[in-house]
């Protein structure tokens, strides 16, 4: 029965009200089972297709991360006993090499050198992305840091002709950060400004902003143009300029410095005249940010090599690793013995315990050898 068909009914009925009444809720009945508009309909429609869309986007960005974090450590490995074996034959302790054969191991440590870092800031891009990057917070001495910075940048500044210089201030000597990737950061930085630099000056100032410590990395270098601003914390950019073409680089650096800023609680912004140069300032909290701020970051130190009465063994199961591992250990004059099994380690561990181990990093995350390693 509907609304409209029980009218007819309405002589029949002695009680007005109640008759009302009932065509009513007959009317409301009605109207719930009408379909909703079309532009409700519609507008549904819309926002699951936005929200099924940011889904894939998310799950996508994820397994990219996954993905380039698997293809790095992969590669890393492999190249560690690039660099490893290319150093030891360069001291030459296997034998005397001829001028033209150093000169060629140079370039094969330098090009090796190069490809791990860009490699290292895809493996660190792709864990601060997926949000497997934890900081480890502690009291850091910004003017020690700084100078350390500076002092692995002045190498390739003096090869340039670059004047380097640092400006601190008495109320900006500590803060509490992530020392390593403090370090990180300010070192992409300054690499930056060196590289896009041909001639002048690079300059590192540290000044306290409330409770902000801001650092400001400026250059007299070849410039940004301001619609290209954004665009170079995009990872694997490159400026679109004739001089940029000159310099090498993955386009990781910034991309990977702003993100490790954020993860900090602070921010990167660039201020930059083409043909004048570029001021880049990274703002971090004094007191850090999060639960993780009260972490005390643990070091652990290791006794010197180049005792040859000191054991050593070297725990990996990959073959190039292990070579590497080893002849660079043996040059360094320690008693090293090798495990590629499970039943090598126990041998080794079990009959004679070394002074020292050197794990590699698929076998440190096995159950077993912290348990075996707890029992001895």
């Amino acid at each position: 029965m509907t609304a409209n068909s029980l009218d007819n009914l309405r002589p029949l009925c002695r009680d007005e009200a109640a008759f009302e009444q009932l065509q009513q809720v007959l009317a409301q009945r009605e109207a719930s089972r009408l379909p909703p508009p079309l532009d409700e309909v519609r507008q549904t429609q819309r926002t699951q297709a936005l929200e099924a869309q940011r889904q894939a986007a998310e799950a996508a960005s994820q397994a990219k991360s996954r993905f380039l974090a698997m293809i790095s450590h992969e590669l890393r490995t492999p190249l560690n006993a690039v660099l490893g074996l290319s150093a030891l034959l360069s001291r030459q302790v296997v034998g005397p090499l001829n001028a033209k054969q150093v000169e060629y191991l140079d370039y094969i440590h330098g090009s090796g050198e190069h490809l791990l870092a860009i490699i290292s800031d895809i493996l660190d891009l792709s864990k601060v992305e997926s949000g497997q990057e934890h900081l480890r917070m502690s009291e850091v001495s910004l003017p020690e840091l700084c100078q350390s910075c500076l002092a692995m940048i002045q190498p390739r500044a003096t090869e340039k002709g670059l004047t380097l210089t640092y400006r601190g201030s008495t109320d900006a000597d500590t803060c509490l950060a992530d020392e390593r990737r403090l370090r990180q950061m300010l070192l992409n930085l300054l690499s930056n400004a060196v590289k896009f630099t041909p001639k002048g000056r690079v300059t590192l100032a540290v000044q306290r902003h409330d409770a902000q410590i801001e650092f400001k990395v400026e250059d007299t270098g070849i410039g940004i143009p301001a619609e290209q601003l954004e665009q170079i914390f995009q990872p694997f950019t490159q400026l679109d300029h004739e001089l940029n073409r000159q310099y090498d680089g993955a386009g990781l650096g910034l991309a990977l410095t702003r993100q490790l800023a954020q993860l900090h609680g602070g921010h990167l912004r660039v201020e930059s005249v083409v043909g004048q140069g570029s001021q880049f300032f990274l703002r971090l909290p004094l007191q850090g940010v999060g639960d993780s701020a009260t972490a005390a970051a643990q070091t652990i130190s290791a006794p010197l090599l180049g005792s040859g009465e000191q054991r050593l063994v070297v725990i990996d199961t990959d073959l190039d690793h292990h070579r590497a591992l080893m002849a660079y250990v043996r040059a360094c004059g320690w008693q090293v013995n090798g495990c590629r099994s499970w039943a090598e380690v126990h041998q080794q561990l079990t009959v004679n315990v070394p002074q020292l181990l050197i794990v590699g990093d698929r076998e440190a995350r096995n159950p077993a050898l912290a348990a075996h390693l707890q029992q001895l």
